[in-house]
């Protein structure tokens, strides 16, 4: 739930310090969302947080990093997309989803996050509800935001998420 928690963060401008945004983009990283990973290190960067100091080595040795993961998780996205549909659960279309999302490609993401509710099967499922409600959120589709946010039920960390997220959907900053 860490990286969820720095989803809600950066999306609420509370994402503040240097370690927050390096430990973020590696958690994306290791979730296998480069993309993700990337928009976080050039956040870092442009706010001036990274690129600079004692860290600033290693900061664009995570920056490199993250563009040639994100780059190559481009390249490989068709052959995850027919493989997720091949799969017996929804997991494998949720994730990509979710990345697909990430690059922005909100309209495709959602679409293949709604399939995988729909085929079901999912390890966790209330971990899937918070996910596609973050990525209605993020295409701009409120109305279906808030209406997931509701119905994210569980005592792991993500019913209490969906309800900050619903805070954030309802009053947002900006």
């Amino acid at each position: 739930m860490n990286l969820d928690v720095y989803r809600l963060k950066l999306a609420a401008g509370q994402l503040k310090s240097e370690n927050e945004f390096s430990e973020m983009a590696q958690l994306a990283l290791q979730a296998g969302f480069p993309a993700e990973a990337k928009k976080v290190v050039d956040l870092a960067f442009q706010t001036k947080i990274f690129g600079t100091g004692p860290e600033a080595a290693r900061q664009k040795r995570l920056q490199a990093l993250a563009d040639k993961s994100a780059a190559d998780d481009l390249k490989t996205m068709a052959q995850g997309e027919a493989d997720a549909v091949k799969s017996k659960d929804g997991t494998g279309l949720i994730n990509l989803g979710y990345a697909y999302v990430t690059t922005g490609q909100f309209d495709k993401g959602v679409a293949l996050m709604e399939q995988g509710i729909v085929k079901g099967g999912l390890k966790r499922p209330e971990d899937a509800k918070l996910h596609i409600g973050i990525a209605y959120h993020f295409a701009g589709q409120k109305a279906k935001a808030f209406q997931t946010f509701h119905t994210v039920q569980g005592t792991d960390g993500s019913a209490d998420l969906a309800r900050y997220w619903l805070m954030l959907v309802n009053h947002p900053i900006n």
